[in-house]
């Protein structure tokens, strides 16, 4: 939350189960996400000065022990990977695929990348779109588009696999269900689709 705290709420209790404040060397509004096991969560936040971001990993069970691991991605590595007119974008939200060895980073104005979700060193660009996730079965990447499409991508090696087009607008999200292989999208004109 901006009061640079991260909260742990539970459906079975009452208020807050767990606070915590973020590092003195951080700046910025942090995000957290769960894993697909609802085991591991991580927190990022942005290093100040514009160095980079770190992405703390959690024990959901345990995490009052602090974080089991800490991952620096620093703006240089960033910047090797991402196109330049998205490398300074702010980071809004991240996403574990299924197996929790790569975490789908996505901000502002189109940046979509994915990082090493052991290291966090980032591998490969997916930007331009508005929103991205991985499919279920972590072989690709979608992300929806301003003109109404999904574009899927392979995960490993970046490659364009498919267009999908149905859409009449502009689509503003687009989820995978980790359980089922389908995912959902909609566009400005409030038409879910599940593909």
């Amino acid at each position: 939350s901006k009061d640079r705290t991260v909260r742990l709420w539970s459906l079975q209790k009452a208020g807050c189960v767990a606070e915590m404040e973020l590092p003195t060397n951080t700046v910025g509004t942090p995000f957290a996400a769960f894993d697909y096991t609802g085991l591991v969560f991580g927190v990022c936040t942005a290093m100040a000065g514009g160095q980079g971001h770190y992405v703390h990993l959690f024990d959901a069970r345990n995490y009052t022990g602090g974080a089991f691991a800490e991952m620096q991605v620093k703006s240089s590595q960033i910047q090797s990977v991402v196109p330049m007119q998205y490398a300074r974008n702010e980071w809004t939200d991240m996403n574990f695929n299924a197996n929790g060895n790569q975490i789908l980073i996505k901000g502002r104005d189109g940046l979509a990348f994915t990082i090493d979700g052991y290291e966090g060193t980032p591998q490969r660009a997916f930007c331009g779109g508005i929103d991205a996730c991985y499919t279920p079965d972590d072989k690709s990447i979608l992300t929806s588009h301003e003109n109404g499409t999904i574009q899927c991508w392979n995960v490993d090696t970046g490659a364009s696999l498919k267009k999908l087009e149905g859409h009449p607008g502009k689509i503003t999200s687009i989820i995978a269900n980790p359980k089922y292989t389908m995912f959902a999208s909609c566009c400005t004109n409030t038409a879910l689709w599940i593909w």
